[in-house]
């Protein structure tokens, strides 16, 4: 195909490219937040990977339908590098101190990233057992809905690791029926009424009422639920500030600088290779899978998509965003919305500027247990007992 006529099918497709960006955006914008929150990060920092992702890779990378951002298997790790480097006497002194940190070990991730794909080791895609990258992925799964599922019932100040959280829900549940509060009430209907929403979500066959993706209904409607408190019954703030969505009042104002002091140190160090070992097999898989997906099937450049997301990780982690990966959920979404070319990436992120510079107030109103419904319906699907049974079908030895 010549250039004239590749550049006059590109200009041809661009609407349902368009179009596809922004129903992947629409998805984007609820677990971007909701990533980051789980990760004790700031919620922004969701949406920056999904921006400095779409951006650079849809122009510096490989593949053609892939959609890029922060990614679930990250969670945990991201977690634990902001806890383990944190410093302070409180938890809220050591998740702000562990970010700084953890910005710097993001930055320096993206440099390996970058140094992956430049030695040309996409390849190591090959030899990853897809079992052991499904136990890791419903571990992480595991580890999202224990903290998310105290957070979907309304109760924030829940502490300690995954068995710890695990085996305080029946508590939680304990504490929502015996004697709540009004603020509970209502913050637990939120999210539990979410979660239902999410697992009956594929039961409507209206195709216009499925245009709006599950996640962006959930958002839509408990924004309405507060404007419905703020505007009909006159009581605005009707959930404490631990339990709504914050964003900085001048985002490149506050940008947090990255704390590179602890760069040498073991902590540092083993954080960082963690960091970008899951980020790295996170992107291989995923990028293999997505290509399966392509009508045309087209082959990704791995090494060269590599690259790109170590550069977009490096400009994330300076801006104060999360790693960027490649995603499957976004990708797969896209390739189903008609999205053929690497511009579909470019304009979920381009939507993503929009919604922050436009909508800010709005995405303010989105109560945190509704966020939190997500993430326990993502964690669910990541840890669903069907998918250890469709291992051992396999084989036993799985």
């Amino acid at each position: 195909m010549t250039r004239a006529a590749a550049f006059k099918q590109f200009i041809g497709d661009l609407p349902k490219n368009i179009f596809s960006g922004f129903v992947v955006s629409l998805i984007a914008v609820p677990l971007g937040l909701g990533l980051a929150i789980a990760s004790e990060a700031p919620p922004i920092a969701g949406i920056i990977a999904a921006i400095a992702g779409g951006m650079v890779v849809s122009i510096l990378g490989g593949s053609h339908l892939t959609i890029t951002g922060p990614g679930n298997g990250l969670v945990i790790v991201i977690l634990s590098a902001i806890v383990g480097l944190g410093e302070g006497e409180t938890y809220k002194e050591i998740i702000a101190s562990g970010y700084l940190y953890t910005l710097a070990a993001i930055m320096l991730s993206g440099l390996l990233l970058f140094l992956f794909g430049l030695f040309r080791l996409g390849a190591l895609s090959e030899f990853f057992p897809s079992s052991a990258l499904q136990g890791m992925l419903a571990a992480i799964g595991i580890g999202i809905l224990a903290k998310q599922f105290h957070v979907m019932l309304g109760f924030t100040d829940v502490k300690g690791n995954t068995i710890d959280q695990l085996v305080l829900i029946p508590y939680s549940v304990k504490n929502l029926l015996s004697s709540p509060s009004s603020e509970i009430i209502l913050a637990s209907g939120i999210g539990v009424l979410s979660l239902v929403f999410l697992f009956l979500y594929t039961r409507v066959r209206n195709p216009i009422f499925q245009l709006i993706p599950a996640p962006m209904w959930v958002v839509i409607v408990s924004i309405g639920v507060m404007y419905y408190y703020e505007l009909v019954l006159k009581t605005p703030a009707v959930l404490g500030s631990n339990l709504m969505i914050t964003l900085p009042d001048n985002l490149m104002a506050s940008l947090p600088r990255p704390n590179f002091s602890k760069l040498l140190s073991s902590d540092f160090i083993g954080h960082t290779l963690s960091i970008t070992l899951v980020a790295v097999i996170e992107s291989l898989l995923s990028i293999k899978a997505v290509d399966k997906l392509d009508p045309l099937k087209r082959r990704s450049n791995i090494n060269k998509d590599l690259k790109a997301l170590g550069i977009a990780t490096g400009i994330s982690g300076f801006l104060g965003g999360l790693n960027v990966v490649t995603v499957i959920a976004r990708s797969s979404v896209n390739a189903n919305n008609g999205g053929n070319n690497r511009s579909a990436n470019f304009f979920h992120a381009a939507f993503l500027v929009v919604f922050i510079l436009l909508f800010s107030q709005q995405i303010q109103k989105i109560p945190m247990p509704a966020l939190a419904a997500i993430l326990v319906y993502t964690g669910y699907r990541l840890a669903t007992p069907k998918n250890l049974f469709s291992i051992y079908k396999i084989g036993k030895e799985q």
